[in-house]
């Protein structure tokens, strides 16, 4: 073996040395890819083995090169996506790793050792590529997830969607026909999709045209013209027949069961699909045959308009609202009525007794007891809304004609308390401005006048004038609690709240409810949130009076 290597690096004249000499130390140590060291190059030159010295250098210098080489395409080959995060550095060429990188870039199976070193993502390319191998897929598709999904649907014989087949056109994939054939035969034969003869056509994306029938869908413009430019009549007449169908339920026509393309309802539906106004002779038509929901579509521009009217806070006119009742839409009556009085986020339906009461309050008729008590139980009947407002309008108004009438005083009395829940206190203070009350003989009633004059001189902050008026009240009758009641509040409101404690105890003897305290105090708290009241009213009873704590929220609030 020796000799032989006296013979590849250029020293055959040490063929007949002594087996065990420097040379052959040096030549072997070259040959299992050793770097020499200094004096052993020194020794070559000493003896003047100049080729031998060529020789090694150009095998040193080769294998160099090529460890540098295998070294670049493992640092390439570690930036594959499928290799594990936990290898963070090029790995060296005498590493299990690295053989498992070739491997990879091969797309070859990995043994389950060497699986360890990939992402699970790896062997799911494998299943993908053997699948486009069995199927015979040749087009470059992308590994994704849509990709999979149809390979998975194709081996477990699984139908196409649209979608799918539509993936596949966008990127000419015509080489899935033929895994397709038979759902593609199916579809043809179920549409009529007839090729003529001589004609060429895109069969994917027929296929994909025929599929959205199968799902129900329409095919698009672009789609149903080149139907037509390939021949598909039958298939086409199907199309039409069901865009016939869908816009029937679209536009709530059903009643009307002919599905025959000629029938002139299919025209009109595509008109009202398309956004053109209908003329005269289309209305009638609908009109004629009774096609009241339909009929509503064809007035969609005007509704639009309407309906922006009422958002832009612009409210309808008159001949809005005779329009809305001709052509039935009242919902967008119903919509503006709750919009103008501040309940547009109710749910609703014109079926609610909300629709009648806001028609009435729109049109100045009273209500009768049943819709006060509905609104009440739905807490629609708080002081200061609109509704709230409106009732106690029409309610004063109404006392009012009725003293007008009868000359009873106590008309007047509730037409002064009504219009102070109606928020115009000098209204009422008008009902009794040319009051004679010595002229009063019935000391209730004269108490009663008394105490609504006063507390409408109180919301105009004539205190001194409504404090007079409420014991004047209490001299005539002091069994009504109501007076005592006007007590309580004045002091309240003017930072006596021993006095007003007093007043309201006295109130309550005579009948007075928590809650007419509760509304008192609330009318002061909503005018301004006075601190030292709310502080009082919970010292003296924190359980009692805890609500008055919203006040204090609804003042932090503001500033």
């Amino acid at each position: 073996m020796i000799n032989e290597l006296y013979e590849k690096y250029k020293a055959a004249h040490y063929a007949g040395m002594e087996a065990l000499n420097p040379l052959s130390f040096i030549l072997r140590k070259a040959e299992l890819g050793f770097h020499l060291k200094a004096s052993e190059w020194q020794w070559l030159d000493q003896h003047q083995l100049i080729e031998t010295k060529d020789v090694i250098k150009n095998q040193e210098d080769y294998r160099n090169s090529l460890l540098a080489e295998v070294r670049s395409e493992l640092f390439k080959l570690r930036q594959n996506p499928f290799v594990c995060f936990s290898i963070t550095t090029t790995p060296a060429i005498d590493s299990e790793v690295a053989l498992t990188l070739y491997k990879m870039n091969a797309q070859e199976r990995l043994s389950e050792w060497e699986a360890l070193s990939v992402d699970h993502g790896y062997h799911r390319l494998l299943d993908f590529n053997d699948r486009k191998q069995k199927y015979g897929i040749i087009e470059e598709i992308p590994f994704d997830a849509s990709a999979e999904k149809i390979l998975s649907k194709l081996e477990n014989q699984i139908p196409l969607r649209a979608t799918d087949i539509e993936w596949l056109c966008a990127r000419n994939a015509y080489s899935f026909l033929n895994p397709l054939q038979n759902q593609f035969s199916r579809l043809q034969s179920k549409y009529r999709a007839i090729v003529q003869e001589g004609v060429t056509y895109n069969p994917l994306l027929v296929c994909h045209i025929l599929q959205k029938l199968e799902e129900k869908k329409l095919p698009n413009e672009a789609e149903a013209q080149y139907l037509k430019e390939k021949g598909f009549s039958e298939t086409l007449e199907i199309v039409q027949k069901m865009e016939f169908s869908a816009l029937k339920e679209k536009f709530q026509a059903t009643q009307i069961q002919d599905d025959n393309i000629t029938h002139h309802l299919y025209k009109v539906l595509k008109k009202l699909e398309a956004g053109i106004s209908l003329p005269e002779p289309d209305i009638n038509y609908l009109k004629k045959r009774k096609l009241f929901e339909t009929l509503k579509f064809a007035y969609q521009k005007e509704t639009d308009s309407l309906i922006h009217k009422i958002e832009q806070g612009q409210g309808l006119r008159p001949d809005d609202i005779a329009w809305c009742e001709e052509h039935d839409f009242v919902e967008i009556v119903f919509l503006w009525l709750k919009m103008d009085y501040e309940v547009e986020h109710r749910k609703d339906t014109l079926e609610s007794p909300l629709y009648l009461i806001l028609k009435k309050l729109e049109a100045g008729s009273r209500l009768n007891d049943d819709e006060v008590v509905w609104l009440e139980s739905e807490k629609l009947l708080h002081p200061s809304s609109k509704i709230y407002i409106a009732y106690h309008t029409l309610e004063a108004q109404f006392y009012e004609n009725e003293y007008k009438r009868t000359k009873d005083h106590w008309k007047l009395a509730s037409a002064s308390a009504h219009w102070r829940k109606a928020e115009k206190p000098k209204w009422a203070l008008k009902q009794t401005d040319d009051l004679d009350f010595k002229k009063i003989k019935p000391a209730k009633l004269k108490a009663a006048l008394l105490t609504t004059r006063g507390g409408a001189l109180r919301d105009i902050n004539h205190l001194d004038e409504a404090e007079q008026c409420a014991l004047e009240a209490i001299k005539h009758f002091p069994d009504s609690h109501n007076p005592y009641t006007l007590m309580g509040a004045l002091c309240y409101q003017t930072g006596r709240f021993g006095d007003g404690d007093r007043w309201f105890e006295e109130a309550s003897k005579r009948g007075a409810e928590p809650r007419d305290q509760d509304a008192e105090i609330k009318r002061i708290l909503r005018k301004k949130p006075d601190q030292a009241l709310i502080d009082h009213l919970l010292k003296k009873d924190s359980h009692r009076f805890s609500w008055v704590k919203n006040f204090v929220y609804r003042a932090a609030k503001k500033k």
